[in-house]
């Protein structure tokens, strides 16, 4: 290593200043995704009314295939992104993620067939691929151990930050002035992103040890100073090491291939069911598929309100339920934030099943017609909180170095499936088993959560990569 141009006494507030400032740019690209999530819920029933903006209005069935390719494209960027990632780095592919966000908002704003708009949703679902992968294994690399599970969770607080945007634009600006204007946030993207670090363990993996010193130093605002000289030889030996197998398999030219073997131990198994399980609940809670149907399901409620002005009060209690789990994520232990958003999730589900219960039964609701928005916004707040940014929190913190990137790309692709089943057949599930059958099960899945969380997965708050990985082997052996 060299010792040329190295650190000075560092204030605390600006040893994290640059960390702070790379996930704030690199979750632009969250934002510009998050409206893209968010654009279905307020133009839907545009599109379907005789005022369409298209060359004729949408049916029933090209409605529900515009909600669901989204988790089509996403599945198949997933496994794109996820090689990228690991050849190409993860700044390059981030970058990259950005383009099919703009070619979202350019077929918007320009196609006037359906079929236009089902490319559109394919390549939102590409973008989305890329960044609901990407950005938590960024960020996870970059941050300190003390303070990466709060800059983990800005990456749900964007998404919601941006559906909320979209929120409001659909309500106030026409169908295709919110795309002129949202086309401009995955350029911004682009402008800001470009100018940071690689991450430094892919810079190690990919033996640029001198980049990757330089990226330490950017990230942890280091200036010019022999005892901060030693704390950066201290991270980046810290960092070698991780990856010391790595480069002991380099020798023999296997170090970039993943085999069988690296799925034997129990600990990657159980870190693999763990990350699985925990996106299925992430979408069997309920919540992206009510996102996306909001104004839909506010309407058939029988609710005061306006649908989008409903959405609207959604979409910022799901954005303050955000921050505030920006704030405990770090101060709480994972496990239990985790169990309480659940539990929370299962009875504001519950109430919603009840509501929708007594109206088919033919009860009067009229005086308790608020309960599906209270019911909903308390959902929304309550799983933005832990369900929804835990779980790619968790996910990024207990899958080990090598398989980091493939694990996560197995899982996201797997949660884009769930995705799409829950978003395509909700309409389905509605019809079959009720509004009050679907709330009541998805309000199982999240109980199912709670027990799930309390007994497998391990807790991380606090802990470095490798004492998490050490923590789930020590207790394989036990068991």
């Amino acid at each position: 290593m060299t010792e040329s141009k190295l650190p000075v006494e560092i204030k605390p507030d600006r040893k994290v200043f640059n960390q702070y400032l790379a996930v704030l740019c690199v979750n632009i690209i969250s934002l510009a995704q998050g409206t893209a999530i968010g654009w279905l819920s307020p133009f839907l029933p545009l599109l379907i009314s005789t005022n369409s903006p298209l060359n004729a209005p949408v049916t029933d069935i090209q409605a529900t295939w515009i909600a669901s390719l989204l988790c089509v494209g996403a599945i198949f960027g997933t496994v794109l992104f996820g090689w990228s990632a690991d050849k190409f780095g993860r700044k390059f592919s981030l970058c990259m993620a950005a383009l099919p966000l703009i070619g979202f908002w350019a077929c918007v704003a320009f196609g006037g067939f359906v079929e236009v708009l089902y490319a559109a949703r394919l390549l939102a679902g590409l973008g989305a691929a890329g960044v609901f992968l990407l950005v938590p294994l960024y960020v996870t690399e970059i941050a300190e151990d003390r303070i990466r599970g709060t800059l983990g969770s800005f990456f749900i607080l964007f998404i919601n930050m941006g559906t909320l945007v979209c929120f409001i634009a659909g309500t106030y600006m026409s169908y295709h002035v919110t795309s002129y204007v949202l086309i401009l946030l995955p350029i911004l993207f682009l402008v800001c992103f470009i100018r940071l670090p690689e991450t430094p363990q892919h810079l190690i993996k990919c033996n640029k040890i001198e980049a990757a010193e330089g990226a330490l130093k950017f990230l942890r605002g280091y200036t010019t100073s022999p005892e901060h000289l030693e704390q950066l030889k201290e991270e980046m030996s810290r960092l070698m090491s991780t990856i010391a197998i790595r480069g002991k398999e380099s020798e023999s030219g296997e170090d970039s291939s993943i085999r069988l073997a690296d799925f034997a131990p129990f600990a990657t198994k159980k870190a693999l069911l763990i990350g699985m399980v925990l996106v299925t609940l992430n979408q069997f809670s309920g919540c992206f598929a009510l996102i996306n149907y909001t104004a839909h399901i506010f309407a058939e409620a029988g609710s005061n309100l306006d649908p989008n002005v409903s959405a609207m009060v959604v979409g910022a209690i799901q954005l303050a339920g955000s921050y505030v789990s920006t704030m405990v994520v770090d101060r709480c232990k994972r496990k239990v934030l985790y169990i309480v958003s659940s539990f929370g999730s299962a009875i504001g589900l519950g109430m919603m099943g009840v509501h929708a219960y007594l109206a088919v039964s033919g009860f009067d609701v009229s005086k308790i017609s608020w309960l599906p928005v209270a019911s909903l916004s308390f959902v929304i707040f309550i799983a933005s909180v832990g369900i929804l940014p835990l779980t790619f929190v968790i996910l990024s913190e207990i899958l080990p170095q090598k398989l980091r990137s493939f694990g996560g790309s197995l899982c996201t692709t797997f949660l884009w499936v769930v995705s799409f089943i829950v978003v395509k057949y909700f309409p389905v599930m509605v019809e079959v088993l009720g509004m009050h059958g679907c709330m009541w099960t998805f309000a199982g899945c999240c109980l199912f959560g709670v027990l799930f969380n309390a007994f497998f997965v391990p807790e991380t708050r606090g802990k470095s990569i490798d004492e998490i990985t050490l923590a789930m082997e020590s207790r394989s052996k036990a068991t």
